[in-house]
């Protein structure tokens, strides 16, 4: 018996350590990662140099996805060897419930050309991160397969789903509708947020106040992806986070600099906007390229990853902040 007790403790306390020295290895910093892109989990880390074109919440916009194309030239220049890469932070699909439709099946669209343009020039190349909208609409996508939908009856099932009680929030998500099980499988593999070796972080919402450490970023809780994916500054939603948060979570990842999409820069108070963005506190910039630019402008960035941002004050306007249509 006291052998057996023996063994127990033995093994129990072997146990606590290889899970210790699994988190451990796991809780990597900036430095340890390759200085080239690299996808780790969900966390995306990008090298000290180039510049980074960064975009958001297209919302099916085909003709502003176009024109981001048009004015950085990526194509082109990735194709000639230029050290440039395409970041999309997220909302590429669905179409905002209410606003009138002028390009039906835009975000199949522009899906579809991420993809081709993944395969063309490289995920490394061309980095798309899911946003909330990617998130709930193939959770309601999977929802409704595994109810039974298919060819045949996906139109009533669609139907049935948006005359439910909970009807108008799954309205949001009206990309399932267009969905297929190739973007289906695509958008679940999207990465979340991307680190650029010299502090740049680009993610779709916000801060997220759960993540201890990089590593929380690699394999984010259901919590940590809630906080990244769906929050908004507490300036426009109560429970929402602080500029202080924002700093405090910077640090704790490695980073200097957050950019993010998601929250309307008409939620925002006027005198807070300038250069057609958002500036909250000293180390965050909110913008979009497409949906909910107004009284802002559809703007896109333009990030040297060679420079060690302090502040948002460094990005300036027709060097690191562009309009879309200027």
């Amino acid at each position: 018996m006291r052998m057996l007790r023996f063994l127990f403790f033995i093994l129990f306390n072997c146990s606590i350590l290889c899970r210790s020295l699994l988190a451990a290895a796991e809780a990597k910093s900036l430095p340890d990662y390759p200085n080239r892109v690299t996808r780790d989990g969900e966390l995306v880390v990008l090298p000290d140099s180039g510049t980074v074109y960064v975009a958001t919440d297209f919302h099916a916009q085909w003709s502003n996805f176009n024109r981001w194309l048009t004015q950085t030239k990526l194509v082109d220049r990735v194709a000639a060897g230029e050290d440039v890469y395409g970041l999309i932070l997220g909302d590429v699909v669905d179409h905002k419930p209410g606003d009138p439709i002028f390009e039906p099946y835009g975000d199949v669209k522009i899906v579809d050309r991420i993809m081709q343009l993944q395969q063309q020039l490289g995920e490394e190349r061309f980095i798309y991160l899911k946003g909330n909208h990617e998130l709930a609409s193939a959770d309601a996508y999977a929802m409704l397969k595994e109810a039974g939908m298919n060819a045949d009856n996906r139109r009533d099932m669609i139907d049935q789903l948006y005359q439910t009680v909970h009807g108008a929030y799954f309205k949001q998500f009206n990309f399932i509708e267009r969905m297929t099980d190739e973007h289906y499988d695509y958008l679940n593999n999207l990465p979340t947020i991307a680190v650029g070796k010299n502090g740049f972080v680009g993610v779709h919402a916000g801060t997220s106040r759960s993540a201890k450490n990089l590593a929380d970023l690699v394999r984010p809780s259901k919590k940590v992806f809630e906080e990244l994916l769906w929050g908004r500054p507490v300036i426009v939603l109560r429970s929402g986070y602080t500029p202080s948060q924002t700093t405090e979570f910077l640090e704790r990842i490695g980073g200097r600099l957050l950019v993010v999409g998601h929250t309307p820069l008409g939620s925002f108070p006027k005198e807070g906007i300038g250069d057609g963005v958002a500036r909250l506190g000293r180390h965050q910039l909110i913008f979009s390229t497409g949906y909910g630019a107004p009284p802002g402008a559809r703007s896109y960035l333009a990030i040297d990853l060679s420079k060690r941002y302090s502040t948002v004050t460094e990005l300036r306007y027709d060097a690191e902040i562009h309009p879309l249509r200027p």
